[in-house]
């Protein structure tokens, strides 16, 4: 008796565990957004170039030399200025006529802009002419907005979850994956390209007016959706 009261026991126990409900098994909700957020560019870039032409290539190599090194010395008087010196090529042409040419390219960055272009002026009128000038962000304020767009981009997919949630009549509980999209960073803002002749005497120092970069960030997600 006790054996079949035992037998008919589990098998009572095995008929009400069949008639439970079942647990609702999570809901994944996968979720992507993107936020950006503005900055106002704080370094101004420039690239110039030191180039003459010789009837032998030492001559042209001496020229550009003799240019490089004042330049680097003008700017190395500005404690705001930082310059670095980039390609150096030589090169020979036969037609229409013999002739070298050498040139070398140098590169000033300063986060006081007056100062870089009051620089600049003078080294036009050096002789050396302005390829590029550009305003962008610096490392340091580019990571800083990225980071900040980052932290918006989260809020808002965190509150688009509690919004779905909430419609489907669902809880969100939190994440099971999150990724953040490797979002192009913002490059140099151009706001003057140009390879010009030196200046002529007394000339006035380039513009350029800065304007606010936009940095973005993409985040997606898949939330976990419980009944509520």
């Amino acid at each position: 008796m006790q054996r079949i009261a035992g037998l008919i026991g589990a098998s009572g126990l095995a008929a009400a565990l069949l008639a439970a409900p079942a647990a609702h098994a999570d809901t994944l909700l996968h979720l992507s957004v993107t936020a950006s957020v503005t900055a106002m560019p704080d370094e101004l870039v420039a690239q110039l170039t030191a180039q003459a032409d010789a009837p032998t290539a030492g001559d042209a190599q001496q020229q550009v030399n003799a240019m490089i090194a004042k330049a680097l010395g003008d700017a190395k008087s500005l404690d705001a200025v930082t310059a670095s010196t980039t390609n150096y090529s030589v090169w020979h042409e036969t037609d229409p006529k013999d002739v070298w040419h050498a040139s070398q390219g140098i590169a000033l960055r300063a986060h006081d802009g007056g100062a870089l272009l009051g620089l600049i002026g003078k080294l036009q009128q050096d002789g050396l002419a302005v390829g590029d000038l550009t305003w962008q962000l610096s490392p340091a304020l580019s990571e800083k907005t990225y980071e900040q767009a980052m932290a918006k981009a989260i809020g808002k997919l965190t509150a688009q979850a509690d919004v779905v949630a909430k419609l489907m009549h669902l809880q969100a509980h939190g994440f099971t994956s999150v990724t953040v999209g490797d979002d192009a960073q913002p490059g140099p803002r151009p706001m003057m390209r140009m390879m010009a002749t030196a200046a002529p005497a007394a000339a006035p120092p380039p513009s350029a007016q800065a304007d606010a970069v936009t940095v973005s960030a993409s985040v997606s997600g898949d939330a976990r959706l419980q009944g509520e």
